[in-house]
């Protein structure tokens, strides 16, 4: 994640956010979701982060 202080819309949400250092468990599994999976990491608001990865444990199935 960018970590310039440049305010960025969240591509999931249309949020302004300013990427800063990750909070919780569930925002960094979420950006890993997002370089590993769909390819959008760095372009999320942190609370779209933590819903994907919420979301993902409940709902993605191994392939």
């Amino acid at each position: 994640m960018m970590m310039d202080g440049e305010k960025k819309i969240c591509a999931v949400c249309g949020k302004v956010f300013t990427p800063k250092e990750l909070r919780s468990l569930f925002e960094e599994a979420g950006e890993w979701l997002a370089a590993e999976l769909w390819n959008d990491a760095g372009s999320l608001c942190p609370l779209c982060l933590e819903n994907r990865a919420k979301l993902a444990m409940m709902y993605v199935i191994d392939r």
